[in-house]
């Protein structure tokens, strides 16, 4: 570890806790895997725990990082409480990071058993709830707030939770742009594989195969891109329960034979490179981190207006932000894919702008940043 590499104080003791159980992983597993990693490659210590078989603890365990495994049968298990506080005793925690209110209620216990570090919650979506349950969890066990945006942080407020303006952070979560540098030949490979042909534009959608991903909508707008743009294809990238009913809209709507659903891909950056256009259609989201592959990817982003979309993507820009409807999306898709200019530019300002404001590296500099302080300045309880 080279001198720049090091932390600027004494190494923290970190626990990151996540409740999620069985396959549960998304975004915010995602951000906390990538912060213990490049935590610990700065030379602080790491810890996780989490349920008993979950992929949060494979994968950590996997990952070389100490593990703790704890049911998680009840909010208040004190017997679990008092093994966890044992545990972060022997690792020599001096800050946790958790996530959802279960995460919170137990982490919080056994942090007042194991002599109180602070407990971070890190929310990838809103997730404060202003009920009195939820305004006594916080104000026993929850020091510190850390969320993905500027426009995140304000709707966590607004929520009414009481939790202090000052103890919630937005501290965005990036990528490894270098991860996005994809040779050309791999690029082709995954385009023909998605179907396109050298002639073809192809639209890129990824996600879980989910109501709250509006992939209907998706395939009505791309519909009426198809009637205006002829050498338009689609790829869908993502597994789920719906996908059947979506092929049947598919081909219901007549596209079936240019959209392509191509299920679970473990070469993300080669499909990225490979696509002209990507397509954001959810009716929920927080900061999409397909959207911010997209942008490293050099593809310009057309997105619904959900979540912190437009901290991400400039409308114009980087991409066009539109409202949620189908009519909408096909436009603004329609527009970019028959101006190839325009498009190239686009991919090429969203490109930069992932760079400079969410390069994985950066953001962990950042929230090693905000740890270092928070571990200085505990709340009295």
């Amino acid at each position: 570890m080279t001198g720049a590499d090091a932390p600027a104080t004494a190494p923290l003791g970190l626990l990151l806790l996540d409740p999620m159980g069985g396959d549960g992983w998304g975004g915010v597993e995602r951000w906390l895997m990538d912060l213990a990693l490049g935590l610990r490659a700065r030379g602080h210590r790491v810890c996780a725990a989490g349920r008993p078989g979950a992929l949060w603890t494979v994968r950590a365990r996997q990952a070389g990082v100490p593990v703790h495994e704890t049911p998680m049968r009840g909010d208040f298990a004190l017997g679990e409480a008092r093994a966890l506080a044992r545990w972060m005793r022997e690792q020599r925690v001096e800050l946790v990071g958790t996530k959802l209110h279960k995460g919170i209620r137990l982490s919080g216990l056994a942090a007042r058993l194991a002599g109180r570090p602070p407990v971070v919650a890190f929310m990838g979506l809103v997730e404060a709830e202003s009920g009195f349950r939820y305004r006594l969890t916080y104000r026993l066990f929850l020091d510190w707030v850390v969320t993905l945006s500027g426009s995140m942080r304000r709707e966590i407020l607004a929520v009414g939770a009481g939790i202090p303006e000052e103890r919630v952070v937005a501290i965005p979560y990036g990528v490894d742009p270098a991860a996005y540098e994809v040779p050309a030949e791999a690029a082709r490979e995954a385009r023909a594989s998605l179907g396109a042909g050298p002639g073809d534009l192809l639209v890129l959608a990824v996600g879980r195969l989910h109501a709250q991903k509006r992939f209907d909508r998706l395939l009505e707008a791309f519909a009426a891109i198809r009637a205006r743009v002829p050498a338009a294809r689609l790829a869908v990238v993502g597994t789920g329960g719906l996908r059947d009913e979506l092929e049947g809209r598919a081909r219901g709507l007549g596209v079936s034979d240019r959209v392509r659903f191509a299920g679970f891909r473990s070469d993300m950056p080669a499909v990225f490179a490979a696509a002209d256009l990507f397509v954001l259609s959810s009716d929920d989201e927080g900061l999409p981190m397909v959207a911010i592959e997209a942008m490293a990817s050099g593809v310009p982003v057309v997105s619904t207006e959900v979540g912190s979309v437009r901290d991400l993507v400039e409308d114009g820009a980087t991409g066009r932000v539109v409202p949620r409807d189908a009519a909408a999306l096909a436009e603004a898709a329609a527009d970019l894919l028959l101006d190839p200019g325009r498009l190239r530019g686009m991919g090429a300002a969203g490109r930069a702008r992932a760079r400079e404001r969410y390069a994985l590296a950066r953001c962990v500099e950042e929230t090693e940043a905000f740890l270092l302080r928070a571990r200085a300045t505990r709340r009295a309880r």
